[in-house]
């Protein structure tokens, strides 16, 4: 984006001698779209995915939605033409799904954490009684809805991230948003960049014997293999599909995606497992380990996810002495489950092979 308004400005100064001045103050009417190092793709929904800077979210996972608040996400995303992820991952922010609905000390109150000359704009009656209120639910879930859409949400994701600054001007709650959204749909985190941070290439000794650390071995060969999406097979590494989630087109890339390594690893010692996370998780077999290192061992894997209405959306192996490999955005490594991202989530532990 910035090279792009860069070279637009250029060929105004030159072509048209507009004052630079003008320039910087249309550019400044639009937040940017990514933070620090990492420009983040769009995810197939049309929903952007989150960047840095985070806040909440980076020591706040997203909670379970109470049904009833779900179905009005649903109802007035379909009403506004809007994803229900992003209501979702509003109410998450501004109230941990309104679990914490108390006024705040600027004034804000409800689900959605309206302030009341807000409201009196854009407050719709969202359940039909014939008012609206900022503490009910469905009113203040369906105002949010309005207001987002009339900032700009139905414009793609530079008008959700915009319609977002518009809703709290800072970048950190856009992409607190934008995180929360995503966990809710189930998206492939753990291939962006932009949230895994926490992974090295060096793995100690694996010691013992058994189909289960002779996986664990086969996983190990292929460190440094890079991430690609769709990628491995029974017989390892394989170029990648079109496309994931959040727009990944890795038909050019030799690699694994998370559950590729896993089927790969294995598939050597003669167990067939789906190419896809939530699968191998939940109906593949294998028996459910508690999470807790004094029962796990070497070879069970690890399927993770954000709350207990999400999908699995990523998978590794556990190598002992709470690390595991894993082919996570910085390809095929070891991550720590002690702290960091993956300590954070929740956990789905299954052992296939002793």
């Amino acid at each position: 984006m910035k090279v792009v308004v860069l070279a637009v400005s250029i060929a105004l100064m030159l072509l048209l001698s507009l004052p630079l001045g003008l320039v910087l103050v249309v550019t400044a009417l639009v937040p940017p779209a990514a933070g620090d190092s990492c420009t983040p793709p769009t995810q197939a929904t049309g929903m952007p995915v989150p960047a840095s800077p985070r806040r909440a979210s980076l020591t706040n996972p997203p909670t379970e939605i109470p049904t009833a608040i779900k179905a009005l996400y649903e109802a007035a995303a379909a009403t506004y033409e809007l994803p229900w992820t992003l209501l979702a991952g509003v109410g998450m922010e501004e109230s941990n799904q309104g679990r914490n609905t108390a006024t705040s000390s600027a004034g804000a109150q409800g689900l959605m954490q309206f302030m009341p000359a807000t409201f009196a704009v854009y407050g719709v009656d969202g359940n039909g009684d014939g008012s609206a209120r900022m503490t009910d639910d469905a009113d203040s879930i369906y105002s949010a809805a309005n207001y987002l859409g009339a900032s700009g949400a139905r414009a793609g994701p530079d008008g959700i991230r915009r319609a977002l600054f518009t809703y709290n001007h800072a970048l950190w709650y856009v992409n607190d948003v934008l995180y929360y959204a995503a966990s809710y749909g189930g998206d492939d985190l753990a291939a962006n960049s932009c949230v895994t941070n926490d992974t090295t290439t060096t793995a100690g000794p694996v010691t013992g014997t058994g189909p289960a650390i002779d996986a664990v071995r086969a996983a190990l060969k292929w460190i440094g293999t890079p991430y690609s999406w769709g990628g491995g097979d029974a017989r390892g590494p394989t170029t990648g599909i079109c496309c994931s989630p959040s727009g990944h087109d890795d038909r050019h890339i030799i690699g694994f995606d998370c559950s590729g390594l896993v089927l790969y690893a294995y598939a050597q010692v003669g167990i067939r497992l789906p190419h896809l996370a939530q699968a191998i998780s939940h109906s593949s077999g294998g028996q459910a380990i508690p999470r807790d290192f004094a029962l796990m061992k070497p070879g069970d894997t690890i399927g993770f996810w954000y709350a207990p209405d999400a999908n699995v959306f990523h998978i590794g192996i556990y190598l002992g002495e709470a690390k595991m490999i894993d082919s996570d955005s910085h390809g095929v490594s070891i991550a720590t489950l002690t702290s960091g991202y993956y300590a954070s989530l929740a956990w789905k532990v299954v052992r296939f092979a002793a």
